[in-house]
């Protein structure tokens, strides 16, 4: 009982209302449920405990009980009418606790457990009494379910039932139980009555055992298991509330902690002084709202604090030191809308027109850069979705780390501080990664601390993609932080590198999202800032619209929209950039990203393709296996070792033959090796080959 908050007399606590035949009475469990009166009885309610139901039930004749659901939503084992058809593992212990006479009475059919039908969901509580020889009726009626704390007069559980002893009134729900009995079928699994009918033994369930009663299941109950769109949408709901659930409990206990003393007084936990309680003002404030604390390694933490809640909306915290916070997620006037996205079309424009040699993709990349930095409060959500829609292995294809590669005077640092100004990043933007943050766990800090603020980063070095002996720092740390798949809002990274030094291994480039920027500028060009205010790009540029986004995406979230695609986790964010365009009756640039870029993918192929063609004597092609004689390759390099790695990072893993003697002669399979790089060899080709294979074998 909740002696926190009052104290109960136990021996004038009646939480259990009983009304009999239109008199208030005193009724306990063995005298609502006559065992001597009654022989059969009928039900339909939720059931807390074999343990209760066999204490109440054993003693009567007949028994036809339908298992129905509790009062939360969150109980899957019956809620939905499709858990429980799917795991049987509850079925067979349900069965395996009941002492031995209720087991004999349900094999010998005088005791039936029914459940509902896949999506019936059955919440009505009626329990019906007879006793045919004695013309002798009851309905027993009301909130309590079939649980020892419902029917408890000390339990401060509040129940209420009306128990009526009419013929008139029995057969009415009768009526009414009848036609509930045809929308169930056999909860019992067969095999467990089987087992203990024949060698009166029970049924232990192994994880093989479970499949083979699914089968059997499926068989058995001839009905067809048909499980509609919404249907699904309803468990990954469903999924989510017990995810709230468990926080709200989580956030209960913490509360309970604070407002409570360590020890307890005759049972009883008694509550703090109201002066005591209140100097936990700020820790309660944090288990309310959940406002994170930068940890006090990253006091020098540049960025501006942006936080969500329960509703999604982004909020602002002004001083990490104070409470006070305010909502961020705002929307904008339709003139704001427009001069935001004509500053945005001047500057993604700026990266074709100024470019020594144009290139229409470039501006697109620039684009799908600002397109990632403003989903990137709410990637944390988007991978919570994947998970549960699609299972945690397809996560890491929702990346925390967005990288920019680019030549130098490419103007990837220009567009990483354009954007760190659009999302309000004020002062110092922009991290220099050797200075600032190439140390083990500082990135890891920053991005676990729950600010939503992207980290920008300038220039990352290799060290970033590479092994560490630290869990907190390169490819471990991306690694773990891809792979885990938290509760709590975490942060994203946003860099740029160098393009023709930089590769990684397959583990950690399907965790990143690499945006290559190969476009070279003057120095007179998009590299000086001053170009960019006298193109009046920089003038009045402000945060309204990331602010008008952040509203309309935590208004997909909280409406339960599709925030993502497997295939694109920016769909979403592409959807409401091309809604502004059409509300401000702007035509969308013929370079805005419609997809997600492969640049990674595509410069591996580019690489190996041109390694081929250009050094085709150091390609030794056999009936199925080439030798590729890389240290002629390398011959007169003079940073052969990095360019040997670099090379294994950009061959696909399908490709190698055996890892073992890289260091001189790689050997690959060729089927995989052409189809990699996409070459179809020619005819001439083909006949050398066959010929080759001929000679050889004669």
């Amino acid at each position: 009982m909740l002696d926190i908050f009052a104290e109960v007399d136990k021996k004038t606590n009646d939480s259990l209302f009983v009304v009999h035949n239109d008199s208030v009475e005193m009724m306990t469990v063995a005298d609502i449920f006559d065992t001597k009166r009654y022989t059969d009885f009928k039900a339909v309610s939720y059931v807390s405990s074999p343990q209760f139901f066999s204490e109440v039930v054993k003693d009567f004749q007949t028994v036809t009980f339908i298992l129905g659901i509790d009062n939360s939503e969150n109980l899957t084992k019956f809620s939905d009418g499709i858990s429980a058809y799917l795991d049987n593992r509850d079925n067979v212990e349900f069965f395996n606790n009941l002492p031995d006479e209720v087991k004999n009475s349900i094999v010998e059919d005088n005791f039936q457990i029914r459940y509902g039908k896949p999506g019936v969901m059955i919440h009505d509580k009626i329990y019906l009494l007879a006793n045919e020889n004695t013309s002798d009726y009851r309905v027993v009626m009301g909130s309590a379910n079939f649980s020892k704390s419902a029917f408890n007069p000390d339990n401060l559980n509040f129940e209420n039932v009306r128990i009526d002893d009419s013929k008139k009134l029995y057969d009415l729900y009768l009526t009414r139980f009848k036609y509930l009995l045809e929308q169930t079928i056999d909860y019992i699994p067969e095999r467990s009555r089987k087992t203990y009918k024949n060698k009166n033994l029970i049924l232990q369930v192994t994880p093989e055992t479970n499949v083979e009663l699914l089968v059997e299941s499926l068989e058995q109950k001839n009905f067809q298991l048909v499980v509609t769109e919404e249907q699904r949408d309803i468990l990954i709901e469903r999924q989510e509330k017990v995810a709230d659930e468990q926080s709200d409990i989580e956030r209960a206990l913490k509360v309970i902690e604070v407002i409570t003393e360590s020890k307890s007084k005759n049972g009883i936990f008694p509550l703090k002084k109201n002066s005591q309680i209140a100097k936990s003002k700020s820790k309660l404030q944090e288990i309310f709202y959940k406002v994170p604390k930068i940890a006090k390694k990253n006091e020098s933490d540049c960025r501006e604090i942006l936080l969500t809640k329960g509703d999604f909306r982004i909020y602002k915290k002004f001083d990490e030191q104070s409470d006070e916070v305010e909502i961020y997620s705002k929307q904008a006037d339709k003139d704001k809308i427009k001069s935001t996205l004509e500053k945005i079309n001047a500057f993604t424009q700026a990266y074709y027109d100024f470019a020594v040699t144009p290139n229409p993709i470039i501006p697109s990349k620039i684009y799908e850069m600002i397109l990632y930095a403003f989903t990137a409060p709410f990637i944390w959500k988007i991978r919570q979705k994947c998970a549960m829609n699609y299972g945690k292995v397809l996560v890491a294809d929702i990346p925390l780390f967005c990288i920019i590669g680019g030549i130098s005077g490419s103007g990837k640092s220009t567009a990483l501080r354009f954007v760190a100004n659009l999302m309000g990043q004020r002062g110092k933007q922009i991290y220099e990664y050797a200075k600032e943050l190439d140390r083990a766990g500082i990135i890891y800090g920053l991005i676990t601390s729950n600010n939503l603020m992207p980290i920008f980063a300038d220039e990352v070095g290799l060290s970033f993609f590479k092994g560490s002996n630290s869990q907190f720092k390169g490819e471990a740390m991306i690694k773990s932080l891809a792979n885990d798949i938290s509760n709590e809002p975490t942060g994203t990274f946003i860099g740029t590198t160098n393009a023709p030094e930089f590769s990684a291994s397959e583990q950690v480039i399907r965790r990143i999202y690499y945006l290559e920027v190969s476009s070279k500028f003057e120095k007179k060009n998009i590299r000086n800032e001053s170009t960019l205010y006298r193109m009046k790009i920089y003038d009045e540029l402000d945060d309204e619209l990331f602010k008008d986004f952040t509203f309309r995406f935590s208004d997909a979230i909280r409406n339960n929209e599709e925030i993502f695609t497997i295939d694109d986790f920016l769909s979403l964010t592409r959807k409401i950039f091309l809604s502004y365009y059409n509300e401000c009756a702007m035509d969308v640039p013929n370079y805005f990203p419609h997809k997600i870029f492969s640049d990674y993918k595509n410069k591996k192929v580019d690489t190996w393709r041109k390694l081929f063609f250009g050094n085709k004597d150091c390609f030794i092609i056999r009936d199925k296996e080439i030798q590729v004689n890389i240290d002629e390759i390398f011959r007169n390099s003079t940073n052969a070792k990095n360019q040997k790695e670099m090379l294994l990072n950009f061959l696909d893993e399908t490709c190698l033959e055996t890892t073992l003697g890289v260091g001189v002669n790689w050997f690959l399979k060729k089927e995989e090796f052409y189809k990699f790089i996409g070459y179809e060899p020619t005819t001439f080709e083909k006949t050398k080959n066959f010929l080759q294979k001929i000679f050889a074998n004669s």
